[in-house]
């Protein structure tokens, strides 16, 4: 089983790596023709403060977006809650709890939406009509279990609706990831597919779902107190992504957090763009994190998020 893993993992790591078809303009051939696209949205302060790489690295309930295996690693109930002040008035909220079962496994559920706030409807002529408020909403559901000492596996089923003035389209999609940790060497490895499931139908037309595979690897030095992360991100809509980070805990109570993630061609926004940074604190049964991105042009977004173990 071991060996089945750490080759399914060099498979991926190829395919992720592949060159995407070669293209003259800078806006991938599939930009745009996705539903959904919300799923993308990465979840947690921590992850995201370390350059989004967290596929062979995450051990709390925000496993259930970066690799579902990772809820194995959970020991006691968790309540997990975040908020992400996007910009042009987006939010982007993170509620979900998980329950290990010992033996059974981690069972878990959790909840994404998305608002776009208030926004103001005009007719075919550019006449205003009602106001009304868009939003994307996923419920999910995860599930894990640790397959010996070394290898976990896991997976999520979502429930997905998307809502625009008077128009809904909802579907269902699936997540199924891997988590190899190594016994002698502090090395993890990740593999997460995301997002896969049928097409969704959105008023007369449907649409493919954001499909991504997610590769990655995680070790840590000096008895834990400082992590190095890196993940290979391969979306269908978008090109290669790569993203970087480290994290260093004082004292057991504070974490420290930075990070870098690169889309291969440039990123749209700027290099600075893909600057990630952040801070935790962890308070008795509490872990407090915080972390800030810059959006280019768009300016700074923040994200805040909680954990609570029980």
């Amino acid at each position: 089983m071991n060996r089945f893993f750490i080759y399914t993992f060099i498979v991926g790591l190829i395919f992720a790596c592949l060159p995407a078809a070669a293209d003259s303009t800078d806006i991938h051939e599939n930009a745009g023709t996705r539903a959904m696209t919300f799923l993308k949205i990465g979840v947690g302060a921590k992850a995201i403060g370390m350059g989004e790489s967290q596929v062979a690295a995450t051990d709390d309930l925000y496993a259930s977006f970066w690799n579902p295996a990772g809820l194995a690693r959970l020991e006691e109930t968790q309540l997990a809650l975040m908020h992400n002040e996007w910009f042009a008035d987006i939010n982007h909220e993170f509620v979900g709890v998980a329950l290990p079962l010992g033996s059974i496994g981690t069972v878990g559920a959790s909840a994404s939406y998305l608002s776009f706030g208030e926004l103001q409807g005009r007719d075919r002529e550019g006449n205003e009509t009602t106001i009304f408020r868009p939003y994307d909403l996923a419920l999910i559901f995860s599930y894990a279990r640790s397959l010996g000492s070394s290898l976990a596996l896991g997976a999520n089923a979502k429930f997905l609706r998307e809502q625009i003035a008077d128009e809904t389209g909802t579907g269902i999609a699936f997540d199924l990831g891997g988590l190899y940790t190594f016994t002698g060497i502090p090395l993890s490895l990740g593999f997460n597919a995301q997002h896969v499931g049928p097409r969704v139908q959105f008023i007369e037309e449907a649409f493919g779902l954001p499909v991504t595979i997610r590769v990655g690897a995680a070790y840590k030095l000096w008895d834990d107190a400082c992590v190095l992360t890196t993940d290979i991100i391969r979306p269908t809509d978008n090109d290669i992504a790569i993203g970087i980070g480290a994290g260093y805990t004082i004292g057991n109570i504070l974490q420290l957090r930075a990070g870098y993630k690169y889309r291969i061609g440039g990123n749209d926004l700027g290099a600075i763009s893909g600057l990630r940074g952040g801070f935790g604190l962890t308070l008795r049964q509490f872990q407090i994190d915080y972390a800030l991105v810059p959006f280019g042009v768009l300016g700074l977004t923040h994200r805040f998020s909680l954990v609570a173990s029980f």
